[in-house]
């Protein structure tokens, strides 16, 4: 509390109060480091493939990983092939496209999804056009088993 004194001339003064030093804790520091590592694990995380073009598609037992991909073909149950989404006309617009595609990417990855219900025939006939277009990264999609 302030008092009042004179100093002997009958002037009044006030004592100063002392202020009181109080240690906060500045929380800019670490809500900037949250924000960097919120930022950079959304960046970082590889998120699941969606594919509009359904089919049933096997099962498989293995680690669930979902690979980035450059190109998608879907081999239906009813025989339509689609390469990323659009229809193909056959084998041969196929290995068309992928020849073009990997000459301008030779370093693509090319993921297969297989109905479940069609014959081995037709993926490995996809397989084969995949070899011979010069593409090694291909991968076969499937559902994790139950």
């Amino acid at each position: 509390m302030a008092q009042a004194m004179t100093d002997g001339h009958g002037i009044r003064f006030r004592r100063q109060r002392r202020l009181k030093i109080r240690a906060t804790l500045d929380m800019t520091a670490l809500i900037d480091i949250v924000l960097n590592l919120l930022i950079f694990f959304m960046l970082g995380a590889t998120f699941a493939t969606q594919f509009p073009v359904t089919i049933k598609t096997a099962e498989a037992h293995g680690p669930v990983v979902y690979e980035e991909k450059d190109l998608s073909i879907t081999l239906a149950y009813d025989g339509t092939i689609y390469v990323n989404e659009e229809k193909a006309t056959g084998l041969d617009e196929v290995s068309r496209i992928l020849a073009e595609t990997y000459a301008q990417r030779p370093d693509m990855t090319v993921v297969i999804r297989p109905d479940g219900r069609i014959e081995s025939a037709r993926l490995i006939e996809v397989l084969g056009l995949v070899n011979n277009a010069g593409i090694r990264h291909c991968t076969i999609a499937a559902r994790p088993a139950r």
